[in-house]
């Protein structure tokens, strides 16, 4: 029970107590003063009684003092008068029976009030003449102590219910400010620092305001701080200053990353002469400003936002473009050189502008060695025939040519044919308790295998991964429902589902439908889409809370933008970019890794490391305060248990 009610029920309690003592004092009164008024009424009458009978008596009129009675007593509240003729020895009695038709009977049987008798001899002078005798009815005084109750009541009702009410709005007026603490701990404990508490009209609760606002306002600034030195530790070790661009440690992390997931796509070295021209002719500011205007045009103008643009050295760019088909990786390579003609001002294009770009085209497993090997060439292929824009390496492999559209309809007829295999992949803690099983897909069709990377893209690129996003969350809400499933399921969201308010609507719907699974669907979005999007994200985040699932941010720490946007939007889970849990034998790695954890971590939001390879790699992650793992490691661990 909280405070507030603790103070309102003793109160009303003690006022009660009050009250019913008050009511039963006035109860009592109120009856001893019906009980006195009834005596005083009983002697009135037996004296007009002796005094009208008197002269009837001397004359031994009988009849007449029998009229005296029945006038006298006739519809009055007795219920007994006897006369005793002492002459003749004769008696006249009457017997009035009263009944109370207002008064319940339960209240007369409490016997509330004593029945009381009078008797008085009537004299005339020194003679006695006869004796009369009184006995009253309690029925008037009941009825008059019955309206009394009832008024004590109505009164004691309408004082009861103003007093609680009034101690209500007092104890809750006096306790806001309280209550403004326990939301502002809350807020805390939920590591919410924003917003202060107003000063209290209570002088007690001043100084305790005070140091609740000055320790949040420490504690915020304590995640601030910490957010900002792990941003300076990344962009040390992984941003090239000059450019804004990841440096080579980051070209070198991300293409490791690449050539594991897929290896589908291209590679591109891109080496800019004329900068070491002009760092060497105009200065390093001039040089400077060139790279910075040729890395914001590249920016602006490459053809999607997961290609990844990264300056390798002072004069050389490196590309790497995921999922990319061999004729838009050419046009891309194109663009590139366009762009770099016209920052030397060549409006015609024609104009050679020294500098030379390798382009290679991939679809098989390579290392990072073999691939860099190939783009090496590949530069060395532009640089001795300069006629040609750039130098292009495909893959010697054979590989089948499908458009964008076949993929769109080969995913089509997956779905419709029931072709799609889904695999989960655990996530657990040190002790192996299950996190989350993340969905993959693929297709599988005349025994050969698809796998995502291979038809996402294309969909991503038509613009239709949402209809295929519906269409996993559908088959893992069957399957969580029929009970094949039984822990929960995280399941990647495309960006242009993030962004598209058909998809939040239909989401809206389902997860209401299903409210009572909702709790076992996490839903991983992508970092670039809390930053690039932040209000359609933030329109998702907030229908996945409100239906009881969870949101995570997927390849956390990529770009190169503040963390502290997970201070807004306070996901459950972060997904750590591959880039920082790998080559955990460099010190500098694993101190980023600590870092970066750490951030998430003290906004109470768990970190988890995926591809986790072995227990050495566990171990290691755990101590750099990673709290789940997930990988093929940890399956095969799940499995042999």
């Amino acid at each position: 029970m909280t405070l507030y009610k603790q103070l309102v029920a003793w109160m009303t309690a003690v006022f009660l107590i009050l009250m019913i003592s008050v009511f039963a004092i006035e109860f009592r009164n109120t009856q001893t003063f019906l009980e006195n008024q009834q005596r005083s009424e009983v002697n009135n009458t037996i004296n007009t009684v002796g005094l009208a009978l008197a002269p009837y008596l001397e004359d031994e009129d009988k009849v007449a003092a029998e009229s005296v009675i029945n006038a006298l007593f006739d519809g009055s509240y007795y219920s007994a008068v006897r006369l005793t003729l002492f002459t003749t020895n004769e008696e006249v009695v009457r017997v009035y029976p009263v009944r109370i038709d207002t008064v319940p009977e339960w209240f007369t049987q409490l016997h509330l009030f004593r029945t009381i008798s009078e008797n008085r001899i009537i004299t005339s002078g020194w003679l006695q003449l006869a004796e009369v005798e009184i006995v009253t009815h309690p029925g008037y005084a009941y009825q008059q102590l019955w309206n009394a109750l009832i008024q004590l009541a109505i009164t004691f009702f309408v004082v009861i219910c103003l007093g609680t009410v009034t101690i209500a709005f007092v104890v809750k007026r006096a306790l806001s400010p309280l209550q403004q603490i326990i939301i502002k701990m809350k807020e805390v404990a939920n590591n919410n620092f924003e917003n202060n508490l107003p000063k209290p009209k209570t002088k007690d609760l001043e100084a305790v305001i005070d140091g609740i606002n000055s320790m949040s306002a420490q504690i915020a600034q304590s995640f601030q701080s910490q957010a900002k030195e792990a941003e300076k530790l990344r962009d040390k070790v992984y941003l090239d200053p000059i450019s804004g661009l990841g440096n080579r440690t980051f070209f070198m992390g991300q293409l490791t990353n690449w050539l594991a997931e897929s290896s589908k796509g291209g590679v591109a070295l891109f080496k800019v002469n004329f900068i070491n021209k002009v760092y060497e002719q105009d200065g390093y500011e001039a040089g400077d400003a060139l790279v910075r205007e040729l890395s914001d045009l590249l920016k602006a103008t490459l053809p999607a936002s997961n290609v990844i643009l990264t300056r390798i050295n002072s004069s050389e760019f490196g590309f790497i473009f995921p999922n990319i088909e061999e004729d838009e990786l050419k046009l891309a390579a194109e663009n590139i050189v366009v762009y770099t003609q016209d920052i030397k001002g060549d409006p015609t294009a024609t104009a050679p502008i020294d500098a030379e770009l390798g382009v290679v085209f991939n679809e098989t497993r390579k290392t990072t060695t073999e691939i860099l090997s190939l783009a090496d060439n590949a530069l060395t292929l532009a640089h001795s025939n300069p006629q040609m824009p750039f130098g292009f390496i495909a893959d010697e492999s054979e590989h089948e040519l499908m458009g964008k559209q076949q993929w769109k309809a080969f995913v089509d007829e997956a779905i419709n044919e029931h072709l799609f295999q889904f695999t989960l992949q655990l996530a657990t803690t040190p002790n192996g308790t299950v996190f989350h099983q993340e969905v993959f897909s693929a297709i599988e069709k005349d025994e050969q295998r698809y796998s995502a990377n291979q038809y996402l893209f294309a969909l991503e690129q038509l613009n239709e991964t949402t209809y295929f996003d519906q269409f996993v969350i559908r088959t893992m809400i069957e399957r969580v429902s029929s009970g094949e499933i039984t822990q929960p399921v995280a399941i990647n969201l495309s960006n242009r589902s993030v962004d598209n308010p058909s998809f939040v609507r239909w989401l809206t719907t389902t997860l209401k439908k299903h409210k009572s699974i909702a709790p076992l669907f996490h839903f991983e979005i992508q970092e670039s889409a809390f930053i690039e999007n932040e209000d359609h994200t933030a329109l998702l985040c907030n229908v996945i809370r409100s239906s009881g699932a969870e949101f995570g941010v997927d390849n956390f720490g990529r770009n190169f933008e503040s963390l502290e946007y997970i201070k807004l939007f306070r996901p459950n889970y972060v997904k750590l970019d591959y880039l920082f849990t790998h080559q955990l034998d460099d010190e500098k790695q694993r101190y980023i890794l600590a870092s970066i954890s750490r951030t998430a971590q003290n906004l109470g939001i768990t970190t988890i490391a995926s591809r986790v390879e072995n227990k050495e790699q566990l171990d290691l992650l755990a101590e750099h305060n990673v709290d789940v793992f997930q990988g093929f490691f940890i399956n095969e661990k799940v499995e042999g248990i």
